[in-house]
């Protein structure tokens, strides 16, 4: 082991991990009239944090036998990174505390997808749960602390099926280092010898996964916390959460269980397909916007599912410019939520939005155009790449699935524009547009329009990471 390679090859996560550290300490020192710092620092860190990660984009290895730096797990950073730095912007005029958990949970998101090792991933994921946790938690409300303990029991379950899953792992190969076991799989038949504890150990380890994508079954406690939570939290879970999940992912279905494709890939684009019908049919009837995004999230959880269940370096490659996408036009949608206020998150408060706030009106029609897949967005270039895959795997029934089920989306994005546009103001909404909220307009307003009609720049950097 190369100690001093290693600490190379984990530049940005140390300089976040110290990022993590000098937040608490301004905190602390910071006055009631100097709060302002904390959030400015958060952005600072996170900025110094995504120069490291391009410059060493390509600097790729092993790190203390737990961590696996890849271009592709580089790639997984960017979207976590972006959405991270939305969120600062969202949350800045919250506690100096929750800036802390953000950069938090960032680490704890970074070091999950490039985990190959047991210890380093629920290591990791705790850190990434439990800050999460502390955020919903500083909403200091009854919907908001109901939502942190729905939160907080939900995780233990998820990490406990993981846990037992990983010690069935250990069971059977004796480590809970990810390419050993691949190895094992590989030389030995121990699949062949000891399938039922193998297939248990897959079905426990990936039903925890799957309650932190929100995947159907296990999906039904989404909506209820992203209307409890702020909306930077809810956007935050919606975007960083899944973006994390989903690098992980590829570790365990690709180095554990790679020489088994047959046990996941058909499981993940039936289990995706279904996703995008509930989470779609269930945002239909919903009258509250907060909860419409949750059960949207879930919707494009499957999406990105089918992408993983091809299996293809392209589908991946796809899946993460979906996941870059979505990022932007969905902490974008929640930006809207959070200037016109968290206590009117109803449709009934959007009635007439143009009439008294254009800026929020025009922004929302934006973001939920892209978010049901319409040209000239970034949304309709994510679907078209993501949609292109499906069919290049000779899925076309699935194609098809996947194309009615954006049909059915649009109807529920276009109804907050059709009340903010069609109807005449049923309440006086006075909205909050302080410089960081414009801020995060403007980085999502300008995302989602240059990916949509300039996404070659994005593409191509992205499939470097498979080539390189």
């Amino acid at each position: 082991m190369n100690f001093v390679k290693d600490i190379y090859l984990i530049q940005p996560e140390l300089v976040l991990s110290i990022g993590v550290l000098v937040s608490l300490l301004v905190d602390i020192v910071s006055t009631k009239s100097t709060k302002f710092l904390v959030p400015i620092f958060s952005l600072i860190a996170l900025s110094i944090t995504a120069f490291f990660v391009l410059t060493n984009f390509y600097n790729e290895g092993e790190a203390f036998k737990m961590l696996s730096i890849t271009s592709l797990s580089r790639a997984f950073d960017i979207a976590i990174l972006l959405g991270a730095a939305i969120t600062t912007l969202l949350a800045w005029d919250r506690e100096g505390e929750h800036h802390f958990l953000v950069l938090s949970a960032t680490l704890g998101a970074m070091v999950l997808v490039k985990s190959i090792s047991f210890i380093s991933f629920i290591l990791s994921l705790e850190l990434f749960s439990f800050a999460v946790i502390g955020q919903i938690a500083l909403s200091k409300d009854l919907a908001g602390t109901g939502a942190a303990l729905k939160f907080f029991i939900l995780s233990v379950i998820a990490s406990s099926f993981i846990i037992l899953g990983a010690a069935l792992l250990y069971g059977i190969f004796g480590t809970f280092y990810f390419p050993k076991i691949f190895l094992e799989t590989s030389f030995k038949p121990i699949f062949q010898a000891k399938p039922l504890f193998f297939i248990i150990s897959f079905i426990l380890i990936f039903v925890g996964l799957a309650f932190k994508i929100s995947a159907v079954p296990f999906h039904f406690w989404t909506p209820d916390v992203f209307r409890g939570a702020h909306s930077s939290v809810a956007g935050f879970i919606a975007t960083v959460s899944k973006a994390s999940a989903f690098g992980f992912l590829v570790n365990f279905l690709y180095i554990i269980f790679g020489n088994v494709p047959y046990l996941w890939g058909e499981i993940l684009i039936w289990l995706g397909a279904i996703t995008m019908l509930v989470g779609n049919l269930a945002a239909l009837g919903e009258n509250d916007i907060k909860r419409m995004l949750g059960y949207s999230t879930i919707a494009h959880a499957g999406y990105i599912l089918v992408a993983f269940g091809i299996g293809t370096d392209t589908s991946i490659g796809a899946a993460i410019f979906y996941l870059i996408v979505y990022t932007l036009m969905t902490l974008g949608a929640f930006a809207v939520v959070n200037s016109i206020g968290e206590n009117n998150s109803s449709l009934e408060n959007y009635k007439g939005l143009s009439k008294n706030n254009g800026i929020q009106a025009f922004l929302l029609l934006i973001f939920m155009v892209s978010l049901a897949g319409i040209p000239p967005t970034a949304g309709f270039v994510g679907k078209f790449y993501l949609f292109s895959e499906v069919i290049k795997s000779g899925e076309y029934a699935l194609a098809i699935w996947a194309f009615l089920n954006g049909v059915i989306s649009a109807f529920y994005y276009i109804r907050p524009v059709f009340y903010a546009y069609g109807r005449e103001p049923k309440y006086e909404v006075k909205s909050a547009l302080n410089p960081a909220i414009m801020l995060a307009f403007i980085v999502g307003f300008v995302g989602i329009l240059y990916l949509g009609l300039a996404p070659s720049a994005l593409l191509d950097f992205i499939s470097s990471a498979f080539t390189h």
